[in-house]
């Protein structure tokens, strides 16, 4: 009797011909019944998606995705209640970004070096991304490994491509700030703003998705991204911890064998409680790339800005001046802060201050000192739950410039139990 793997083999390899025309035409070669272990008859299928459900923000504007059970179901349900945004969201990145950087094998090349440090869950829910849309398992992993490559400095002809990519702007350098205490009107903010070029090349602002996962292990959370990105880049999760991160250059020794940055806030979404947790995460983690991350804490009210390299892991709190690298970044009180144009962070902070909402904060704070790659902007309120995304609409108009759409994790959340 042939097994599973080795009919497809035969298949791929043109065994095929053997089938009589018709019956060759009912075989879908890209059938979960043919690639999984898991998932493989129509009543496991339904069994499986039964345990998700696919919604919209009260605005109708971002598509809600909340997700149940293990990494490889809650994958295959992200692929197949998704299939068609995944399908066209992924290969037209895909294509673009080979196009770009002139060699499929870099993609393989950079996701062999980090898969050693991937946690197993992670390569599940890939490979049940990859059965649920009907996608190679590569061009999966392959995508989730593009943000890594965007940063590593290994190789001086990437970085070339990166900022053609930006227009020549430095698009991975990104923004990040707390206002809270006298700085605010007595709230907590975290703010995220994300200036990453890649809907130049990318139709990834046209498909938002806020991903609520319902793990077995762990924390809920809210992972807002894009359809087909299994990564985190922006989240919050069920204990009130959000996240932020941003590029910060190319230190000597860079490599990427290690945990890849979406993996690395992945981690933290499910598993921290605390900015210790936080702390223990990121410096007990293998480094790639160079990063500066801000992460906050809703119950305590609290953030810290974390850098981390290759060799060294630095720890800054509100009230700190910032000195690193050719960085001098003064305090402001009851704000933390760090990103491209820390001068126009210093200034609007100031003159804002003791005014900060988030109707302040979108309408003066993120438009001043979103660069022109500004790709996403989150707003959180971690006290209550809540957050407010804003996507580039196209690849002229940023973020920045767009509304926000609200969403409630808390109402979300509970609406799931």
């Amino acid at each position: 009797m042939m097994n599973r793997r080795k009919f497809i083999k035969t298949m791929s390899l043109g065994g095929c011909a053997a089938l009589t025309g018709c019956a060759y035409l009912k075989v879908d070669l890209w059938s979960p019944f043919l690639r999984s272990d898991i998932i493989t008859n129509p009543e496991q299928e339904q069994a499986v998606l039964r345990r998700a459900r696919l919604t919209w923000t009260d605005d109708n504007m971002v598509r809600v995705l909340h997700l149940s059970g293990n990494a490889y179901e809650r994958g295959y349900q992200h692929g197949a209640l998704l299939r068609d945004e995944v399908q066209r969201n992924l290969t037209y990145l895909y294509e673009s970004a080979t196009r770009k950087f002139h060699m499929r094998e870099l993609f393989a090349e950079a996701f062999e070096r980090a898969r050693p440090f991937i946690p197993e869950p992670y390569m599940d829910e890939m490979h049940g991304l990859a059965h649920g849309s009907k996608l190679p398992l590569e061009l999966i992993q392959h995508i989730h490994i593009l943000p890594e490559i965007g940063e590593w400095g290994g190789k001086r002809q990437i970085k070339t491509v990166v900022k053609q990519m930006m227009n020549d702007e430095l698009g991975t350098s990104c923004s990040n700030f707390c206002s809270f205490g006298s700085s605010s009107k007595g709230d907590f903010y975290t703010v995220r703003i994300l200036d990453w070029g890649l809907h130049r090349i990318s139709k990834l602002h046209q498909y938002p998705l806020i991903q609520v996962h319902h793990p077995e292990r762990g924390f809920s959370f809210a992972n807002i991204g894009w359809v087909g990105f299994i990564g985190a880049i922006s989240g919050m999760n069920a204990r009130g911890i959000t996240l932020g991160e941003m590029g910060y250059g190319n230190p000597e020794g860079e490599t990427l064998h290690g945990k890849p940055m979406p993996f690395l806030l992945r981690d933290i979404l499910q598993n921290a409680e605390s900015l210790s947790d936080a702390r223990h995460i990121i410096s007990e983690s293998a480094g790639t790339c160079s990063y500066v991350f801000l992460i906050s804490d809703g119950k305590k009210k609290e953030a810290e800005l974390y850098v981390r390299d290759k060799s060294r892991f630095r720890i800054f709190k509100p009230g700190d001046r910032i000195v690193d690298r050719d960085n001098d970044i003064k305090p402001v009180d009851d704000v933390l802060y760090a990103g491209h144009w820390n001068d126009r962070m210093q200034s609007v902070l100031t003159k804002y201050h003791g005014e900060i909402t988030p109707q302040i904060i979108m309408r003066e704070v993120v438009p001043y000192v979103a660069m022109p790659s500004n790709f996403q902007n989150v707003i959180y309120d971690p006290v209550n739950l809540r957050f407010w995304v804003a996507n580039a609409a196209n690849t002229e108009e940023r973020a920045a410039d767009q509304n926000y759409t609200f969403f409630d994790l808390r109402a979300a959340l509970a609406s799931n139990s």
